[in-house]
């Protein structure tokens, strides 16, 4: 049995202070948030995940299927990717699955023609060039994987993310890019950015996807690109959640942070809470950001995490 706790308070404490309600709403979240899910389910699929290499080659654990959610490179080269997917393709799990990044500047042709600069192509050094050995390239795209043990995974993989700078695969930040994007059926969300609320670095991540995964309430949800938020979390789609999600993307105000203390006292006063509000009906979803590389503080690489699915 595995314990996962909720987000820790924003990144910005200054902000945090100005704006009391989301401050209040995270410390509440935190007390109700410990979350016991079983690690190992029947005919267990170990699933690894990593973001963000920048063209490092960190430790791998094995696993049945080996997950890299974008930012292979740094300048977003020929070289550069050719080197990393030469790399992954030497690693032993089973699939290989691969979405571009904001940096991975020659996997997205809408930037290279708009920018030639930027990325110079020449004969012998294409996007059309680059050799994928095994590995499976998703980009708004979606793949079904089968596995020995007869179980089955849907991944669906998206590049995208909100527009800072000048980069690849990215959208201004009012634009929806996510709303009835991702088929209903799928298990595993491969994405290169992370959902506001959770793993973002305080709220940078996309509103729209955090409405989207209330929508398809996938299994897993894979990102990185904040690379100071790596790490775990689990949502439960309840109404702690939802009111939680709706306070910190600014659409809820105190009487949702009423519906929260409420909600956390019943589970308290049932016993729920110290069972884990994962021990409930609702449907659960992991979310990792698994950024290798880390913030500009701490540069040295992380290793992959290992989920069991």
């Amino acid at each position: 049995m595995k314990t996962f706790h909720g987000p820790s308070a924003p990144t910005i404490q200054d902000a945090s202070r100005r704006k009391p309600l989301p401050s209040l709403a995270v410390k509440l979240y935190n007390w109700c948030e410990s979350i016991k899910i079983q690690i190992t389910p029947e005919d267990p699929i170990i699933v690894i995940c990593i973001s963000d290499t920048h063209s490092s080659r960190p430790v791998v654990p094995k696993g049945d299927l080996l997950l890299h959610a974008g930012d292979l490179t740094q300048s977003g080269s020929f070289k550069e990717l050719q080197d990393q997917l030469d790399w992954l393709n030497t690693q032993p799990h089973k699939y290989k699955v691969v979405i571009g990044g904001n940096h991975d500047l020659l996997l997205d042709p809408a930037f290279t023609d708009s920018f030639p600069e930027r990325i110079f192509e020449k004969p012998g050094s294409c996007r059309s060039d680059l050799k994928w050995g095994n590995i499976i390239y998703l980009e708004k795209s979606s793949i079904k994987l089968d596995f020995a043990n007869g179980r089955s995974l849907n991944i669906y993989g998206s590049p995208l993310t909100p527009q800072f700078g000048n980069w690849a695969f990215q959208h201004p930040p009012i634009r929806d890019v996510w709303t009835n994007v991702t088929p209903k059926d799928t298990d595993i969300l491969l994405t290169h950015g992370p959902p506001k609320c959770h793993l973002d670095l305080g709220g940078k991540g996309d509103p729209y996807l955090t409405k989207e995964l209330w929508r398809t309430r996938p299994s897993l949800v894979v990102f990185g690109h904040l690379h100071a938020s790596h790490g775990e979390e689990v949502i439960v789609f309840d109404g702690i959640q939802a009111a939680y999600d709706g306070i910190m993307m600014g659409e809820k105000g105190y009487s949702s942070l009423a519906v929260m203390a409420l909600l956390s006292l019943h589970h308290k006063a049932t016993g729920l809470l110290e069972m884990g509000r994962g021990a409930s009906k609702s449907k659960i979803t992991r979310l990792i950001n698994a950024a290798v590389v880390g913030d500009r503080g701490d540069m040295r690489p992380r290793d992959g995490i290992s989920v069991t699915l």
